[in-house]
């Protein structure tokens, strides 16, 4: 029996969606025709936007996938909502003011963007085997306790239209200093006209944001 990998506790019977259910259905719509790439195969034609391909394949049970980290998710699709439907669209150096996205207890919600990319994550982690220090302990523990983890860093980038529409990359794994597992962990999530860098490091980067870093954030060009 898989355990859900925050708990440690319950069955892991669900699987987060590589890229949010809720940015899937306002790219696609919720049915119609769409294609799965990974660099197993390309052009694999997926009939919902629920189908498990998108899924990872990473235990989680009900109770942390849906009641835990419901307001995490939610804190996500606002954010996503306002940085795609913003008018002008965004550019490289426009400012964002969290109390704008969401006027309404702001801490709160900009702590669940940060957990939900802790989440997003951790998936990854899981699913791939990868072994990183400090331990994914320290990922569920953000979780279920809800605070800030002082090693996951983003960066919220501009993209051209012209770009995949959504995107998941691979996980880039390094290790900076020795020791056993990887010190340093760096992918992109995408979708539509921006795309956020979710890096694991105890090293700060000059672009990164962190949710103890007041009411702002830049947007930067995409690599």
């Amino acid at each position: 029996m898989a355990i859900c990998w925050i708990c440690n506790q319950a069955e892991g019977t669900r699987g987060e969606h590589r890229s949010k259910r809720s940015d899937l259905k306002a790219i696609f719509g919720s049915s119609g025709e769409l294609y799965f790439h990974n660099n197993q195969r390309r052009n694999r034609r997926i009939q919902s936007i629920n189908s498990k391909l998108f899924r990872f394949n990473a235990p989680l049970c009900n109770i942390c996938n849906s009641a835990r980290t419901q307001p995490h998710d939610l804190a996500w699709e606002a954010l996503s909502h306002s940085l795609r439907s913003r008018m002008p669209a965004i550019k490289p150096g426009d400012v964002i003011r969290w109390n704008r996205v969401f006027p309404h207890d702001t801490s709160k919600s900009t702590l669940g963007v940060h957990l939900f990319f802790v989440k997003w994550l951790g998936c990854q982690i899981v699913e791939a085997g990868i072994t990183i220090r400090p331990p994914l302990a320290t990922l569920s523990s953000a979780i279920m306790t809800g605070k800030v983890h002082p090693n996951i860093w983003l960066s919220f980038r501009c993209r051209g239209r012209d770009e995949p529409p959504i995107l998941a990359s691979d996980v880039h794994a390094a290790s900076l200093r020795p020791g056993q597992g990887y010190d340093y962990l760096a992918q992109f999530y995408c979708v539509d006209n921006f795309a956020v860098r979710v890096r694991f490091s105890d090293v700060r980067l000059p672009d990164d944001w962190h949710p103890q870093e007041g009411n702002r954030l830049v947007m930067r060009d995409f690599p």
